[in-house]
């Protein structure tokens, strides 16, 4: 009994594996995490149709779809979309002509991030976090030591398993970056003032005449709505002043005859 007492801090004790040498990771798999953010164009009344057609391949192709909106016409604003899915690799060409068939592609930009660090020092955490599991079963299962002993290796059990789910559920994650890639795709309506229109110079003069129009309306009734109070207090003054100098000489004018 007392030699499976001094077993147990033994295999309690969690040690992380020692990192990998330098030039030792020659032939490992290497977890690239990819994104792509791409721009696509389309006519407004076609938007929402292409939009949808755009999300109906991306299912087809086995996507996950992670975010999807679509926004209606503002002021100065046109109509949008936005979609951002995970795209299996082998998919992706075919998904991301498939979208420019759909619409002309604008901009395209792609980053890329080796995770491949973080996926061994997981793995290795998830290793010797189940092995310290097994030992700490194995002793529960024996039953050789006391009741206290006991208690420990299930409290030691309960935590070991809570910090497996946690590094799992980090693994999980990076599997959803490396695994698949990051596709952003923003759908916009056409717009007159794109430029190289023929009519963009036009359609930017009235844009901008008619804000300037605007503009002064606004500040003209935000001036006399603000000037109105003290135009009607000089008003009554002013009324007040002549009403006053119209009694004094109508009290001028008696006097004078009165002396006369």
């Amino acid at each position: 009994m007392g030699g499976a007492g001094n077993a147990a801090p033994a295999a309690m004790e969690m040690r992380p594996a020692p990192p990998p040498q330098p030039g030792a990771d020659a032939g490992v798999r290497r977890y690239i995490a990819s994104k792509h953010q791409i721009t696509l164009e389309t006519p407004a009344a076609a938007l929402q149709q292409q939009f949808l057609a755009i999300q109906a391949e991306c299912i087809k192709l086995g996507c996950e779809i992670v975010e999807s909106r679509q926004m209606n016409a503002l002021p100065r604003q046109p109509p949008h979309a936005y979609l951002s899915a995970r795209v299996p690799p082998a998919a992706f060409e075919r998904f991301f002509t498939s979208a420019q068939a759909q619409a002309r592609l604008i901009e395209h930009h792609t980053e890329s991030e080796d995770k491949t660090a973080d996926v061994i020092d997981v793995d290795a955490r998830i290793k010797n976090a189940e092995a310290l599991k097994a030992r700490v079963l194995d002793l529960l299962a024996k039953r050789t030591g006391n009741m206290k002993e006991i208690l420990e290796a299930e409290k030691q059990l309960a935590e070991t398993q809570a910090e497996l789910d946690s590094i799992n559920g980090q693994r999980r994650a990076l599997a959803k970056q490396t695994d698949m890639v990051r596709v952003e795709i923003t759908l916009v309506a056409q717009s007159l003032s794109v430029e190289g229109s023929f009519a963009a110079p036009v359609t930017e003069a009235l844009h901008e005449s008619g804000r300037v129009l605007m503009s002064s309306l606004g500040a003209l009734i935000t001036f006399a709505v603000g000037a109105l109070p003290w135009g009607l207090a000089i008003t009554a003054l002013v009324m007040f002043v002549l009403r006053l100098n119209r009694r004094r000489k109508r009290k001028a004018a008696a006097k004078s005859q009165a002396a006369s």
